[in-house]
Protein backbone atom coordinates (compact mmCIF):
# COMPACT_ATOMS: atom_id res chain seq x y z
CA UNK A 1 0.00 0.00 0.00
CA UNK A 2 1.49 3.31 -1.06
CA UNK A 3 1.33 6.20 1.44
CA UNK A 4 0.53 9.58 -0.06
CA UNK A 5 3.41 12.02 -0.04
CA UNK A 6 3.13 15.70 0.71
CA UNK A 7 4.49 18.24 -1.72
CA UNK A 8 8.03 19.29 -0.86
CA UNK A 9 7.00 22.89 -0.09
CA UNK A 10 4.21 21.74 2.27
CA UNK A 11 6.50 19.28 4.10
CA UNK A 12 9.13 21.97 4.59
CA UNK A 13 6.54 24.36 5.95
CA UNK A 14 5.31 21.74 8.45
CA UNK A 15 8.87 21.09 9.65
CA UNK A 16 9.44 24.81 10.22
CA UNK A 17 6.13 25.08 12.08
CA UNK A 18 6.96 22.07 14.28
CA UNK A 19 10.39 23.50 15.09
CA UNK A 20 8.83 26.84 16.02
CA UNK A 21 6.35 25.12 18.33
CA UNK A 22 9.13 23.17 20.05
CA UNK A 23 11.27 26.27 20.51
CA UNK A 24 8.30 28.14 22.02
CA UNK A 25 7.21 25.27 24.26
CA UNK A 26 10.64 24.51 25.73
CA UNK A 27 11.18 27.75 27.71
CA UNK A 28 7.51 27.87 28.70
CA UNK A 29 7.66 24.28 29.98
CA UNK A 30 10.77 25.11 31.95
CA UNK A 31 9.11 28.20 33.33
CA UNK A 32 6.25 26.14 34.77
CA UNK A 33 8.60 23.90 36.71
CA UNK A 34 8.87 25.12 40.32
CA UNK A 35 12.03 26.94 41.24
CA UNK A 36 13.81 25.14 44.05
CA UNK A 37 17.06 25.22 45.99
CA UNK A 38 19.50 22.91 47.71
CA UNK A 39 20.12 23.00 51.44
CA UNK A 40 23.36 24.88 52.10
CA UNK A 41 26.25 24.77 54.53
CA UNK A 42 26.02 27.98 56.55
CA UNK A 43 27.80 29.82 59.32
CA UNK A 44 26.58 28.65 62.70
CA UNK A 45 26.48 32.29 63.83
CA UNK A 46 23.74 33.01 61.30
CA UNK A 47 21.46 30.42 62.91
CA UNK A 48 22.09 30.57 66.66
CA UNK A 49 22.86 33.20 69.22
CA UNK A 50 26.49 33.85 70.26
CA UNK A 51 25.96 32.22 73.67
CA UNK A 52 25.51 28.87 71.92
CA UNK A 53 28.69 29.16 69.85
CA UNK A 54 31.19 28.83 72.68
CA UNK A 55 31.41 28.82 76.43
CA UNK A 56 33.26 27.27 79.36
CA UNK A 57 34.46 23.88 78.19
CA UNK A 58 32.97 23.82 74.69
CA UNK A 59 33.27 25.21 71.18
CA UNK A 60 30.93 24.74 68.24
CA UNK A 61 32.22 24.25 64.70
CA UNK A 62 31.78 27.52 62.82
CA UNK A 63 30.19 25.80 59.82
CA UNK A 64 26.99 23.81 60.05
CA UNK A 65 25.36 21.58 57.46
CA UNK A 66 21.62 21.89 56.91
CA UNK A 67 20.23 18.45 56.17
CA UNK A 68 16.57 17.56 56.22
CA UNK A 69 15.74 21.13 57.41
CA UNK A 70 17.80 20.56 60.56
CA UNK A 71 21.21 21.97 61.45
CA UNK A 72 23.82 19.35 62.28
CA UNK A 73 26.34 20.76 64.76
CA UNK A 74 29.68 19.45 65.97
CA UNK A 75 30.92 20.35 69.45
CA UNK A 76 34.33 19.97 71.03
CA UNK A 77 34.22 19.57 74.81
CA UNK A 78 36.73 18.74 77.51
CA UNK A 79 35.20 15.27 77.74
CA UNK A 80 35.14 14.54 74.03
CA UNK A 81 33.36 15.47 70.79
CA UNK A 82 29.57 15.56 70.53
CA UNK A 83 27.07 15.65 67.69
CA UNK A 84 23.88 17.70 67.89
CA UNK A 85 21.45 17.27 64.95
CA UNK A 86 19.31 20.33 65.75
CA UNK A 87 19.42 23.69 67.51
CA UNK A 88 17.29 22.31 70.34
CA UNK A 89 19.56 19.33 70.92
CA UNK A 90 22.63 21.60 70.72
CA UNK A 91 21.20 23.79 73.47
CA UNK A 92 20.45 20.74 75.61
CA UNK A 93 23.89 19.23 75.12
CA UNK A 94 25.49 22.49 76.21
CA UNK A 95 23.13 22.81 79.18
CA UNK A 96 24.11 19.29 80.26
CA UNK A 97 27.83 20.06 80.33
CA UNK A 98 28.03 21.22 84.00
CA UNK A 99 26.16 18.09 85.07
CA UNK A 100 28.33 15.95 82.82
CA UNK A 101 31.51 17.27 84.44
CA UNK A 102 30.10 16.56 87.89
CA UNK A 103 29.17 13.04 86.83
CA UNK A 104 32.62 12.51 85.37
CA UNK A 105 34.29 13.68 88.56
CA UNK A 106 32.02 11.51 90.71
CA UNK A 107 32.67 8.37 88.63
CA UNK A 108 36.41 8.95 88.91
CA UNK A 109 36.36 9.60 92.66
CA UNK A 110 38.17 7.25 94.97
CA UNK A 111 34.91 6.39 96.74
CA UNK A 112 33.35 5.28 93.47
CA UNK A 113 36.43 3.26 92.49
CA UNK A 114 36.52 1.54 95.86
CA UNK A 115 32.83 0.63 95.67
CA UNK A 116 32.89 -0.57 92.09
CA UNK A 117 34.27 -4.01 91.48
CA UNK A 118 35.11 -5.05 87.92
CA UNK A 119 31.95 -7.10 87.78
CA UNK A 120 29.74 -4.21 88.86
CA UNK A 121 31.36 -1.87 86.38
CA UNK A 122 30.91 -4.37 83.58
CA UNK A 123 27.20 -4.60 84.34
CA UNK A 124 26.95 -0.82 84.69
CA UNK A 125 28.41 -0.34 81.22
CA UNK A 126 25.90 -2.84 79.85
CA UNK A 127 23.09 -0.92 81.50
CA UNK A 128 24.32 2.35 80.00
CA UNK A 129 24.35 0.81 76.55
CA UNK A 130 20.86 -0.65 76.91
CA UNK A 131 19.50 2.62 78.26
CA UNK A 132 20.94 4.57 75.35
CA UNK A 133 20.39 2.05 72.56
CA UNK A 134 17.34 -0.11 73.40
CA UNK A 135 16.97 -1.01 69.72
CA UNK A 136 20.26 -0.95 67.82
CA UNK A 137 18.61 -1.05 64.41
CA UNK A 138 16.55 2.10 64.94
CA UNK A 139 19.23 4.60 63.92
CA UNK A 140 17.19 7.02 61.85
CA UNK A 141 16.69 7.48 58.15
CA UNK A 142 18.95 9.70 56.03
CA UNK A 143 16.33 12.39 55.44
CA UNK A 144 15.44 12.72 59.10
CA UNK A 145 12.42 14.95 59.64
CA UNK A 146 12.38 15.86 55.93
CA UNK A 147 10.40 12.71 55.21
CA UNK A 148 7.41 14.27 56.98
CA UNK A 149 7.34 16.90 54.22
CA UNK A 150 6.66 14.45 51.44
CA UNK A 151 3.52 14.70 49.38
CA UNK A 152 2.96 10.98 49.86
CA UNK A 153 3.40 8.91 52.97
CA UNK A 154 6.20 6.41 52.55
CA UNK A 155 4.95 3.47 54.54
CA UNK A 156 7.52 2.97 57.25
CA UNK A 157 4.78 1.26 59.21
CA UNK A 158 5.76 -2.25 58.16
CA UNK A 159 9.41 -1.45 58.78
CA UNK A 160 8.61 -0.03 62.19
CA UNK A 161 6.56 -3.10 63.00
CA UNK A 162 9.40 -5.42 62.07
CA UNK A 163 11.83 -3.34 64.12
CA UNK A 164 9.44 -3.48 67.04
CA UNK A 165 9.15 -7.24 66.72
CA UNK A 166 12.93 -7.46 66.69
CA UNK A 167 13.03 -5.38 69.85
CA UNK A 168 10.43 -7.58 71.49
CA UNK A 169 12.48 -10.67 70.70
CA UNK A 170 15.59 -8.97 72.01
CA UNK A 171 14.02 -7.68 75.20
CA UNK A 172 12.08 -10.87 75.77
CA UNK A 173 8.79 -11.39 77.53
CA UNK A 174 10.47 -11.26 80.93
CA UNK A 175 11.96 -7.83 80.32
CA UNK A 176 15.53 -9.09 80.13
CA UNK A 177 17.40 -6.57 77.96
CA UNK A 178 20.34 -8.80 77.07
CA UNK A 179 20.42 -11.61 74.57
CA UNK A 180 21.75 -14.98 75.65
CA UNK A 181 24.65 -14.92 73.24
CA UNK A 182 28.05 -16.49 73.49
CA UNK A 183 30.92 -14.50 74.92
CA UNK A 184 34.64 -14.67 74.31
CA UNK A 185 36.23 -18.12 74.71
CA UNK A 186 32.90 -19.61 75.75
CA UNK A 187 33.47 -22.95 74.09
CA UNK A 188 36.95 -23.39 75.54
CA UNK A 189 35.59 -22.73 79.01
CA UNK A 190 33.35 -25.81 78.84
CA UNK A 191 36.18 -28.19 78.00
CA UNK A 192 35.82 -31.40 76.00
CA UNK A 193 32.36 -32.68 76.85
CA UNK A 194 31.35 -34.06 73.47
CA UNK A 195 30.28 -37.32 75.07
CA UNK A 196 28.18 -35.65 77.73
CA UNK A 197 24.37 -35.60 77.36
CA UNK A 198 22.97 -32.47 75.74
CA UNK A 199 22.35 -29.64 78.19
CA UNK A 200 21.63 -25.96 77.93
CA UNK A 201 24.78 -24.00 78.48
CA UNK A 202 24.67 -20.70 80.28
CA UNK A 203 27.00 -18.27 78.59
CA UNK A 204 28.85 -15.55 80.45
CA UNK A 205 26.49 -12.87 79.14
CA UNK A 206 23.42 -14.93 80.04
CA UNK A 207 24.57 -15.20 83.63
CA UNK A 208 25.43 -11.51 83.90
CA UNK A 209 22.20 -10.42 82.26
CA UNK A 210 19.94 -12.61 84.39
CA UNK A 211 21.80 -11.65 87.52
CA UNK A 212 21.63 -7.99 86.50
CA UNK A 213 17.91 -8.22 85.81
CA UNK A 214 17.28 -9.80 89.20
CA UNK A 215 19.31 -7.13 90.98
CA UNK A 216 17.57 -4.30 89.17
CA UNK A 217 14.05 -5.62 89.67
CA UNK A 218 14.27 -6.99 93.20
CA UNK A 219 17.14 -5.47 95.11
CA UNK A 220 18.99 -2.45 93.76
CA UNK A 221 16.33 0.05 92.63
CA UNK A 222 18.58 1.18 89.84
CA UNK A 223 15.92 3.18 87.99
CA UNK A 224 14.88 5.02 91.14
CA UNK A 225 18.45 6.02 91.94
CA UNK A 226 19.07 7.11 88.35
CA UNK A 227 15.98 9.32 88.23
CA UNK A 228 16.87 10.84 91.60
CA UNK A 229 20.39 11.66 90.41
CA UNK A 230 19.04 13.19 87.20
CA UNK A 231 16.59 15.28 89.19
CA UNK A 232 19.33 16.61 91.46
CA UNK A 233 21.37 17.49 88.37
CA UNK A 234 18.39 19.01 86.58
CA UNK A 235 18.81 16.79 83.51
CA UNK A 236 16.73 14.27 81.60
CA UNK A 237 17.28 10.73 82.95
CA UNK A 238 16.58 9.47 79.41
CA UNK A 239 18.95 11.90 77.70
CA UNK A 240 20.30 10.80 74.33
CA UNK A 241 23.74 12.19 75.22
CA UNK A 242 26.04 9.15 75.26
CA UNK A 243 28.57 10.82 77.55
CA UNK A 244 25.90 11.67 80.11
CA UNK A 245 24.13 8.34 79.81
CA UNK A 246 27.25 6.26 80.40
CA UNK A 247 28.27 8.14 83.55
CA UNK A 248 24.77 8.56 84.95
CA UNK A 249 23.98 4.86 84.52
CA UNK A 250 27.30 3.77 86.04
CA UNK A 251 26.87 6.03 89.07
CA UNK A 252 23.27 4.89 89.55
CA UNK A 253 24.18 1.23 89.26
CA UNK A 254 26.98 1.40 91.81
CA UNK A 255 24.95 3.69 94.04
CA UNK A 256 22.05 1.26 94.12
CA UNK A 257 24.27 -1.52 95.46
CA UNK A 258 23.76 -0.30 99.01
CA UNK A 259 27.37 0.36 100.04
CA UNK A 260 27.88 3.61 98.12
CA UNK A 261 25.94 6.87 98.21
CA UNK A 262 25.70 8.30 94.72
CA UNK A 263 24.23 11.52 96.05
CA UNK A 264 27.08 12.06 98.49
CA UNK A 265 29.53 11.35 95.70
CA UNK A 266 28.03 14.25 93.74
CA UNK A 267 28.09 16.48 96.81
CA UNK A 268 31.74 15.66 97.35
CA UNK A 269 32.74 16.98 93.91
CA UNK A 270 31.09 20.35 94.13
CA UNK A 271 27.32 20.43 94.42
CA UNK A 272 24.39 19.38 92.30
CA UNK A 273 20.93 20.11 91.14
CA UNK A 274 18.83 22.89 89.79
CA UNK A 275 21.47 25.35 91.04
CA UNK A 276 23.68 24.09 88.19
CA UNK A 277 21.16 23.99 85.35
CA UNK A 278 18.18 26.28 84.83
CA UNK A 279 15.87 24.19 82.69
CA UNK A 280 12.88 26.49 83.09
CA UNK A 281 10.32 23.72 83.33
CA UNK A 282 11.48 21.94 80.19
CA UNK A 283 11.39 18.54 81.87
CA UNK A 284 8.05 17.45 83.25
CA UNK A 285 8.25 16.71 86.96
CA UNK A 286 6.59 13.31 86.47
CA UNK A 287 9.54 12.09 84.37
CA UNK A 288 11.74 12.32 87.45
CA UNK A 289 9.09 11.19 89.93
CA UNK A 290 7.51 8.15 88.27
CA UNK A 291 9.06 4.86 87.24
CA UNK A 292 8.88 4.01 83.53
CA UNK A 293 5.98 1.61 84.19
CA UNK A 294 4.06 4.15 86.27
CA UNK A 295 4.76 6.85 83.69
CA UNK A 296 3.45 4.59 80.93
CA UNK A 297 0.26 3.95 82.91
CA UNK A 298 -0.20 7.68 83.47
CA UNK A 299 0.28 8.43 79.77
CA UNK A 300 -2.09 5.63 78.76
CA UNK A 301 -4.84 7.11 80.91
CA UNK A 302 -4.36 10.55 79.37
CA UNK A 303 -4.29 9.17 75.82
CA UNK A 304 -7.53 7.29 76.35
CA UNK A 305 -9.31 10.62 76.76
CA UNK A 306 -8.38 11.75 73.23
CA UNK A 307 -7.72 8.56 71.22
CA UNK A 308 -10.07 5.64 70.68
CA UNK A 309 -7.94 2.64 69.69
CA UNK A 310 -6.70 1.09 72.94
CA UNK A 311 -4.50 -1.45 71.18
CA UNK A 312 -2.82 1.34 69.22
CA UNK A 313 -2.29 3.30 72.45
CA UNK A 314 -0.56 0.33 74.04
CA UNK A 315 1.60 -0.17 70.96
CA UNK A 316 2.66 3.46 70.91
CA UNK A 317 3.54 3.51 74.59
CA UNK A 318 5.65 0.36 74.41
CA UNK A 319 7.31 0.64 71.02
CA UNK A 320 9.02 3.14 68.82
CA UNK A 321 11.56 5.94 69.08
CA UNK A 322 9.99 8.05 71.84
CA UNK A 323 11.85 8.18 75.14
CA UNK A 324 9.61 8.40 78.22
CA UNK A 325 10.36 12.14 78.31
CA UNK A 326 9.33 12.80 74.69
CA UNK A 327 6.39 10.44 75.01
CA UNK A 328 5.13 12.38 78.01
CA UNK A 329 5.52 15.70 76.18
CA UNK A 330 3.54 14.42 73.19
CA UNK A 331 0.78 13.00 75.38
CA UNK A 332 0.50 16.21 77.39
CA UNK A 333 0.18 18.28 74.20
CA UNK A 334 -2.59 16.00 72.94
CA UNK A 335 -4.34 16.32 76.28
CA UNK A 336 -4.16 20.12 75.97
CA UNK A 337 -5.38 20.20 72.37
CA UNK A 338 -8.21 17.65 72.84
CA UNK A 339 -8.53 16.82 69.13
CA UNK A 340 -12.05 16.04 68.02
CA UNK A 341 -10.71 13.50 65.53
CA UNK A 342 -7.48 12.25 63.97
CA UNK A 343 -5.69 11.16 67.13
CA UNK A 344 -5.44 7.49 66.15
CA UNK A 345 -3.99 8.33 62.73
CA UNK A 346 -1.50 10.65 64.39
CA UNK A 347 -0.36 7.87 66.75
CA UNK A 348 0.18 5.62 63.74
CA UNK A 349 2.30 8.35 62.19
CA UNK A 350 4.22 8.75 65.47
CA UNK A 351 4.98 5.04 65.55
CA UNK A 352 6.86 5.39 62.27
CA UNK A 353 9.33 7.87 63.81
CA UNK A 354 12.89 6.68 63.48
CA UNK A 355 15.01 8.09 66.29
CA UNK A 356 15.00 11.01 68.69
CA UNK A 357 15.08 13.74 66.04
CA UNK A 358 11.85 12.60 64.38
CA UNK A 359 10.16 12.02 67.74
CA UNK A 360 11.03 15.59 68.75
CA UNK A 361 9.66 16.90 65.44
CA UNK A 362 6.23 15.41 66.13
CA UNK A 363 6.04 16.35 69.82
CA UNK A 364 7.33 19.87 69.19
CA UNK A 365 4.88 20.29 66.31
CA UNK A 366 1.98 19.74 68.69
CA UNK A 367 3.64 22.21 71.07
CA UNK A 368 3.75 24.84 68.33
CA UNK A 369 0.02 24.45 67.70
CA UNK A 370 -0.84 24.68 71.40
CA UNK A 371 1.38 27.72 72.03
CA UNK A 372 0.38 29.64 68.90
CA UNK A 373 -3.37 29.07 68.94
CA UNK A 374 -3.96 28.88 72.67
CA UNK A 375 -7.60 28.25 73.59
CA UNK A 376 -8.63 28.53 69.92
CA UNK A 377 -6.87 25.23 69.21
CA UNK A 378 -8.89 23.13 71.63
CA UNK A 379 -11.29 20.74 69.96
CA UNK A 380 -9.90 21.00 66.43
CA UNK A 381 -8.94 18.15 64.12
CA UNK A 382 -5.61 16.43 63.57
CA UNK A 383 -5.07 15.96 59.84
CA UNK A 384 -2.66 13.58 58.17
CA UNK A 385 -1.54 15.27 54.95
CA UNK A 386 0.92 13.43 52.76
CA UNK A 387 3.60 12.21 55.15
CA UNK A 388 3.04 15.03 57.62
CA UNK A 389 0.33 16.37 59.86
CA UNK A 390 -1.58 19.59 60.37
CA UNK A 391 -4.34 21.01 62.55
CA UNK A 392 -7.74 22.30 61.45
CA UNK A 393 -9.33 24.73 63.88
CA UNK A 394 -13.05 24.83 64.55
CA UNK A 395 -13.36 27.85 62.25
CA UNK A 396 -11.66 25.97 59.38
CA UNK A 397 -8.12 27.36 59.40
CA UNK A 398 -5.39 24.83 58.55
CA UNK A 399 -2.29 25.25 60.71
CA UNK A 400 0.84 23.40 59.65
CA UNK A 401 3.52 23.13 62.37
CA UNK A 402 7.12 22.70 61.21
CA UNK A 403 9.50 22.16 64.12
CA UNK A 404 12.58 22.62 61.92
CA UNK A 405 15.70 24.77 62.21
CA UNK A 406 15.52 26.25 58.72
CA UNK A 407 13.10 25.54 55.91
CA UNK A 408 14.62 25.52 52.42
CA UNK A 409 12.48 25.43 49.28
CA UNK A 410 13.63 22.00 48.12
CA UNK A 411 11.93 19.93 45.45
CA UNK A 412 10.35 17.90 48.22
CA UNK A 413 9.04 20.98 50.06
CA UNK A 414 7.63 22.44 46.83
CA UNK A 415 5.71 19.26 46.12
CA UNK A 416 4.40 19.05 49.67
CA UNK A 417 3.02 22.58 49.79
CA UNK A 418 1.35 22.32 46.38
CA UNK A 419 -0.77 19.29 47.30
CA UNK A 420 -4.50 19.68 46.56
CA UNK A 421 -5.29 19.39 50.27
CA UNK A 422 -3.18 22.49 50.97
CA UNK A 423 -4.40 24.82 48.23
CA UNK A 424 -7.64 26.25 49.53
CA UNK A 425 -8.87 28.18 52.54
CA UNK A 426 -7.04 30.02 55.28
CA UNK A 427 -3.65 28.43 55.87
CA UNK A 428 -0.87 29.19 58.32
CA UNK A 429 2.56 27.61 58.68
CA UNK A 430 4.41 27.81 62.01
CA UNK A 431 8.18 27.39 61.67
CA UNK A 432 10.10 26.71 64.85
CA UNK A 433 13.25 28.21 63.36
CA UNK A 434 13.93 30.21 60.22
CA UNK A 435 13.20 29.96 56.49
CA UNK A 436 15.17 30.86 53.39
CA UNK A 437 14.25 33.88 51.29
CA UNK A 438 13.01 31.59 48.53
CA UNK A 439 10.89 29.52 50.92
CA UNK A 440 9.25 32.65 52.37
CA UNK A 441 8.56 34.05 48.90
CA UNK A 442 7.07 30.83 47.55
CA UNK A 443 4.92 30.22 50.61
CA UNK A 444 3.47 33.72 50.46
CA UNK A 445 2.76 33.37 46.76
CA UNK A 446 0.86 30.18 47.53
CA UNK A 447 -1.29 32.04 50.03
CA UNK A 448 0.29 30.90 53.31
CA UNK A 449 0.57 33.08 56.39
CA UNK A 450 4.08 32.42 57.66
CA UNK A 451 5.37 32.68 61.22
CA UNK A 452 9.07 32.07 61.73
CA UNK A 453 10.58 31.57 65.18
CA UNK A 454 7.09 30.64 66.28
CA UNK A 455 6.57 30.57 70.06
CA UNK A 456 6.65 27.20 71.74
CA UNK A 457 6.41 26.46 75.44
CA UNK A 458 9.63 25.14 76.99
CA UNK A 459 11.74 25.94 73.92
CA UNK A 460 15.32 26.64 75.03
CA UNK A 461 15.31 30.37 75.94
CA UNK A 462 18.94 30.76 74.88
CA UNK A 463 18.13 29.43 71.38
CA UNK A 464 15.33 31.90 70.66
CA UNK A 465 15.79 34.82 68.30
CA UNK A 466 14.73 38.22 69.54
CA UNK A 467 13.70 39.39 66.08
CA UNK A 468 10.75 37.05 65.56
CA UNK A 469 9.38 37.54 62.04
CA UNK A 470 5.77 36.89 61.17
CA UNK A 471 3.27 37.57 58.44
CA UNK A 472 0.53 37.47 61.02
CA UNK A 473 -0.78 40.73 62.40
CA UNK A 474 -1.22 39.09 65.78
CA UNK A 475 1.85 38.68 67.95
CA UNK A 476 1.81 35.65 70.22
CA UNK A 477 4.01 36.05 73.24
CA UNK A 478 6.12 33.13 74.46
CA UNK A 479 4.58 31.68 77.65
CA UNK A 480 6.91 31.82 80.60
Amino acid sequence: MNCPTLPLRTASALRVLLLAVLLWARPHALATEPETELEPVIDAASLIEPALLSGPGFNVDAHVELRGYMAHFRLDTRLGPMQAPSVEILAEREAELPALELLDAATHSQAFIDAASDRLLQTAHSLANIALHPIDTVTGVPLGVARFLRDKLVRYGDQAQSLSDHAARRLGSSGNPWQASAGPMTEARHGDDSDAPPRQRKTWLTRISREGERWVKRELKYNTVKRDLARRLGIDPYSGNPLVQERLSSLAWIGSAGNFSAGKALDAVGGVGAQVLAQGGRIDEVVWRLSPDDLRARNAQRLQSVCRDEFLIRQFLRRGAFTPTLQTALVDHLQTLQPESGCDLFLELAMTAQGELEARFLANGLGLIASHLGARARGGQLLTIGAGFAWRTRDGEIVLPLAVDRLSWTVQAARFFTQPALREGQRSVLIDGDASVMALRELRQLGWRVTTHAPRAHAPPYARKSDTASDSSTRVEMPE
